[in-house]
């Protein structure tokens, strides 16, 4: 585990069950939690929290801004070191226009009417407003 040594930033991991997909430094990290969106920045108080289905944004020192879409998980910030445990991130180069249509797709198929079915139109609900605000660039 890397630790940044430039007083501004703090170290970056992110890792899915497949691999871990990014160890790095940045400036802020802005992630999607379960009750909405976090910001965070260098000798941040201790955190652990859960993640809900959104964009995760990491802005490193050099301003090429990187983006996620994320799906569930934690994260914990302790002593600079920002950890990102998610079920899925799908870089934003790979979010796109055709990908889109493919969850719009699902969205229309689930037309189960119980619970479980009312829960899983919900959360496709959510990803495809994630989606949409990745496309859009916000």
């Amino acid at each position: 585990m890397a630790v940044a040594t430039d007083n501004r930033l703090f170290h970056v991991t992110l890792i899915s069950p497949e691999a871990q997909l990014l160890d790095t430094d940045a400036v802020s990290v802005q992630i999607p939690a379960a009750d909405g969106m976090i910001g965070l920045l260098t000798h941040r108080s201790p955190l652990l929290t859960k993640l809900g289905i959104g964009v995760l944004r990491i802005n490193p020192i050099d301003g090429k801004a990187q983006a996620f879409l994320i799906s569930g998980g934690f994260a914990q910030m302790k002593d600079n070191q920002l950890t990102i445990l998610t079920e899925e991130a799908i870089p934003a180069s790979a979010v796109t226009r055709a990908y889109r249509d493919a969850e719009a797709a699902k969205l229309t198929a689930a037309t189960d009417q119980n619970l479980a079915g009312m829960n899983r139109r919900k959360l496709l609900e959510n990803r495809l407003t994630a989606i949409d605000r990745m496309i859009a660039g916000g």
